[in-house]
């Protein structure tokens, strides 16, 4: 059971594991839960054919005992056999929890998410409330904004910088060495491991580090984080118009409260997309959504649309294809069904390299492309197991990458250490607002020469202070209700 949740679940990955276990969103828990009821009775069979095997071999000595073929004295008893069955089964499933799982871990997180809330005075000193930050956008560029699943740096050959025996993504590798980007790319921290939190980062500059103890009150309040001042509050409060789509289902991860609580009703994912049912069926579905190439048609439809209006606008998207654990195999990719496991996951990934630069080749044809910031990170490293992705060492750090073609502004440096949180004011100085000394949110943008909170404090004590109960994250979660009082 062990390795099947290794491979599908970031087992060390804490926060991630914990928010899909406990929050009481739509989807991503029904999913783990069904996975791990699946891998249960998977188990479950396995014991029972074990156990009958066991027997019969005990019954078959037994009746050559009666027999007098073998002789007592000289074979093991029924119960010394099953004894040292059972211990060597529990030995084996008792390793693999100490090798694979951190439990240390998993315990003083959980612990650590019930402790009464305190002042945080990281809070207090590092974070810059966007209401107050006297944004100002000297001139109004277009956003696309693009979230590549698990999309890393990592992926590229040690001849660009990366740890993959080939590059598997070629294509963006061009775009990494010829148009701007802050390498070696972003770290993961606390509250940034999945997508609905990465998105929250890049786009809201907090992490997502919900306590168990909201779980059974978030759907009810239907908002998330309403304290918390985000990209898309900016852009519709500056006039732009937005839209935001995705493959997958909405709900899936509280996604859809998300976007209403932050002023982007304009949102589009699978049950929106399948309402046309003759275009959106069959092999361009997947169990997570509309796959990749299906979605970037649609994506240029929306584009179409707000590019002929008199207003600026903004539209970000997610991919979906190399969503872990083995990916999702586009109809287009040329990619047979049975190619073999350890193939299959790099395949997906050369083919999403080769999606979105045909995407981008199409928005350089297009009238609007040279006054439209195009955006490109991944959301988050990569859950798979190494061995799927075909990483031959693993002792290096996962970075996901990024890059902005047509950004207003230029950087000093792009060897920076930065994370998600430090998106959120990047992504508005390149689209040409002026955001005072750089800084929002947690963020800190990376045009600007102020140090990111990962160059500031480390990756270690960063982790421990966003991990931390505040009464200001509180604020965050429960503004709607602390407004009222």
């Amino acid at each position: 059971m062990i390795p099947v949740l290794k491979e599908t679940f970031p087992l060390e990955n804490t926060d991630a594991v914990m928010f899909t276990l406990t929050q009481n969103v739509d989807g991503s828990r029904d999913f783990a839960i069904s996975l791990v009821l699946d891998t249960l009775k998977q188990a479950l069979f396995l014991t029972v054919l074990l156990v009958l095997a066991a027997f019969a071999v005990l019954s078959v000595i037994r009746l050559l005992q009666r027999r007098n073929v073998l002789k007592d004295h000289n074979h093991l008893s029924y119960k010394t056999i099953v004894i040292v069955l059972n211990v060597v089964c529990i030995a084996i499933f008792a390793k693999n929890i100490y090798t694979d799982i951190p439990v240390l871990d998993y315990f003083v997180a959980w612990k650590d998410s019930f402790s009464t809330p305190q002042h945080s005075e990281f809070y207090q000193k590092e974070y810059v409330n966007p209401v107050s930050a006297q944004i100002e956008f000297k001139e109004k560029r277009n956003l696309i904004l693009i979230f590549l699943e698990s999309m890393e740096y990592n992926f590229q050959d040690s001849a660009n910088g990366g740890n993959h025996p080939e590059n598997l993504i070629s294509e963006i590798s061009e775009y990494l060495k010829n148009e701007q980007s802050f390498i070696p790319g972003g770290v993961q921290v606390m509250g940034m491991g999945w997508t609905m939190a990465d998105a929250v980062a890049k786009t809201c500059g907090i992490p997502v580090t919900f306590p168990p103890s909201i779980a059974n009150s978030f759907k009810p309040l239907k908002a998330f984080l309403p304290g918390a001042t985000c990209l898309t509050d900016i852009l519709i409060d500056n006039n732009y118009n937005v839209i935001v789509s995705k493959g997958a289902n909405l709900k899936f991860s509280g996604m859809d409260d998300f976007l209403n609580t932050h002023s982007a009703p304009q949102a589009f994912g699978y049950m929106e997309y399948s309402k046309d049912k003759e275009r959106i069926q069959g092999d361009v579905v997947s169990e997570w959504g509309v796959k990749d190439s299906m979605h970037y048609e649609l994506v240029k439809e929306h584009i179409d649309r707000l590019s002929k209006q008199d207003k600026p606008w903004a539209l970000w998207f997610f991919t979906v294809n190399t969503h872990t654990p083995r990916g999702i195999i586009d109809p287009t990719c040329g990619i047979p069904e049975n190619i073999p496991e350890e193939g299959r996951l790099p395949a997906i990934i050369k083919c999403s390299s080769r999606q979105l630069d045909v995407f981008i080749k199409w928005a350089k044809t297009q009238e609007w492309f040279g006054n439209t910031v195009i955006a490109v990170m991944g959301d988050h490293a990569m859950m798979a197991a190494p061995e799927l992705v075909g990483f031959r060492d693993t002792s290096f750090t996962h970075y996901w990458l990024d890059f902005f073609i047509n950004a207003s502004k230029n950087a000093e440096n792009y060897k920076r250490k930065f994370t998600s949180l430090d998106m959120f004011p990047t992504i508005l100085e390149s689209m040409g607002a002026v955001i005072p000394d750089g800084a929002l949110g947690l963020g800190r943008s990376l045009y600007s020469n102020e140090p990111t909170l990962l160059e500031k404090y480390g990756a270690d004590s960063l982790n421990k202070a966003l991990g931390k109960r505040s009464v200001e994250y509180d604020y965050f979660l429960y503004y709607d209700r602390l407004k009222d009082k």
